[in-house]
């Protein structure tokens, strides 16, 4: 039987975000229930605070996303001695859809029992048909990759027939679709390292300058973890701040008393801030973290399961972006972390050979670090010290020796640049870092497995190529220098097209179509940017401070 939704007062946003307020809630307690998320295999427990025929407000310890939609399955039987047992027998079976989401700064969520989320049932015709759609779109979203896939393939064919029309143009098309067909194939195969139980000690270690807007929370959400605290060390490195992050640090130690402060009075590098921790260290797996990224309740559990394994020597979390929603730069950069991780560190953990673990959420094991922690701290290239790319290049220590793996439910979001200036000049600096540690990894990296090495040479040169490939099917021809190749742009947008739709089914968010932006904005604009990194690869300076 349908019910009236306006039986129940459940907050779907403040009224500075269009929150609506529907009349009084039914029922109002605390009851405890467990729901499963139709995208996640494992039930997880909430806390029931409101319920009406329409929907109810609940709480979690771990986060869910606007928009899921989830299945209640069971509730307390605690729930039936209050009285509300009828309300929740004649709607709580419901399927029901996330709406909004309330969860407050870090100085609220010490006291928060968890994340607050409004919920809707699906008891309405509107609501049936959103249930329906939710449930029908990875089935073709599916059918739309696979379509799209199959049209990269036929594209194949023509640069196969085209090919001495323009030799250059049709060899690095049919090589750059060949690596990320494989991408998307490989992918397909990845699994995260099954939870095994396994709790080694942990030391946490956050090194930074000038983060005091973000330094707070991210301490906070470490201390939150869902992991025994007497197998917890965290270790805050302020590498000679001008503002207050010291003062927030120093804060932060009077809610966290075991915390650990190190204070840089001269900036000394993130690099030094990294060894510093390492050195001071007594946990068996060292967790970086940046100072602007927040790692999910259940991180510290999910990225320790990758060492059970002797041989993995560092293991890479999955980042999302706190800030997609800001601007389009922000949202383009949503669609392209996603990928980067879901599909391309997806496909090379496959052969446990991820290539750069992020800065934003990685783990090493401490034994393995130690040895070479003086070599890479006192790294030079070029006869320069090496003063960025940390992440990277402690990657490749590890993994000239150990196994490198990808944990794509060890989760964290981190703040990405909002203005083109700093995007740009962050970007330049990660080329920078990856010219060097791909020139240091191509002489150890033929001895991987075959195609994970092939993979990685390819990785190498697509890069330097592509620019050239764009100058001359695309600039040359807009200058008026021979025909433009519709081809060529047209392949690219059907890739972004399938990366994109990829976001979309793992996302359910409508971000996914900043996936294609990005790739005309990388055309035009990123994609030049690795000469000029190439002819001042020398140049040391941080360039987003």
């Amino acid at each position: 039987m349908l019910r009236n939704k306006a039986d129940t007062r459940i907050p779907t946003g403040d009224e500075e975000d269009g929150r609506n307020y529907r009349r009084k809630p039914v029922q109002r307690g605390m009851f405890f229930s467990d729901l499963k998320p139709l995208s996640k295999e494992k039930p997880l427990r909430a806390n029931l605070h409101d319920i009406g025929f329409g929907g109810a407000r609940i709480s979690t310890s771990q986060p869910l996303k606007k928009g899921m939609w989830i299945h209640p399955i069971a509730y307390d039987d605690s729930a039936s001695r209050s009285g509300a047992s009828s309300i929740l027998e004649s709607c709580w079976n419901d399927k029901a859809q996330v709406v909004w989401e309330d969860n407050p700064g870090p100085a609220a969520e010490k006291e928060s029992a968890g994340f607050n989320y409004g919920l809707e049932f699906a008891n309405s015709p509107k609501g049936v048909l959103r249930y329906k759609f939710y449930k029908l779109l990875p089935k073709l979203m599916t059918v739309l990759i696979v379509l799209g896939l199959v049209n990269v393939v036929y594209l194949k064919w023509f640069n196969v027939f085209y090919y001495w029309y323009n030799p250059l143009v049709h060899t690095y098309s049919l090589f750059i679709g060949v690596f990320i067909l494989s991408r998307f194939v490989l992918a397909v195969f990845y699994s995260p390292p099954p939870d095994s139980g396994y709790f080694p000690t942990i030391t946490t270690i956050i090194a930074c300058k000038n983060e005091e807007d973000s330094i707070r929370r991210t301490i906070d959400c470490v201390y939150r973890c869902d992991y025994p605290k007497d197998l917890l060390e965290v270790i805050v490195v302020n590498d000679g701040s001008t503002d207050g992050t010291l003062e927030e640090m120093t804060l932060a130690k009077q809610d966290h008393p075991n915390l650990q402060v190190v204070d840089f009075k001269e900036n000394k590098g993130k690099r030094e801030g990294m060894a510093i921790g390492a050195n001071m260290a007594k946990g068996e797996v060292l967790v970086y973290i940046d100072s602007d990224s927040f790692i999910q309740r259940d991180g510290l559990y999910k990225i320790a399961q990758g060492f059970i394994d002797r041989d993995v020597g560092a293991v890479c979390g999955h980042a999302h972006v706190t800030n997609a929603g800001k601007n389009i730069l922000t949202k383009m950069q949503e669609v392209r972390y996603f990928i980067a991780f879901r599909v391309i560190k997806a496909a090379e953990s496959l052969f446990s050979n991820v290539t750069c673990c992020s800065g934003c959420f990685s783990a090493y094991r401490r034994e393995y670090v130690m040895p070479i922690l003086d070599a890479w701290l006192h790294q030079k290239f070029l006869g320069t010290q090496a003063t960025f790319g940390d992440d990277r290049s402690l990657t490749n220590f590890m993994l000239r020796r150990y196994r490198v793996i990808y944990h794509s439910d060890a989760v964290c979001t981190t703040i990405v640049p909002e203005n083109y200036g700093k995007f740009f000049r962050q970007q330049l600096r990660w080329k920078k870092s990856w010219i060097r540690e791909c020139f240091l990894a191509s002489q150890f990296m033929w001895r991987k497995h075959p195609f994970a090495a092939l993979s990685f040479y390819g990785s190498v040169l697509f890069p330097l190529v592509g620019p050239v490939i764009v100058f001359n099917a695309v600039v040359l021809p807009l200058l008026g220098y021979g025909p433009l190749s519709y081809m060529y742009l047209y392949g690219a947008l059907l890739i972004s097209f399938v990366f994109s739709l990829v976001y979309l089914v793992f996302n359910r968010k409508s971000l996914w179509i900043y996936g294609v932006s990005f790739s005309i904005f990388y055309i035009f604009f990123l994609a030049w940017q690795t000469y000029y990194a190439l002819l001042t690869v020398r140049q040391n300076h941080w360039g987003t401070r």
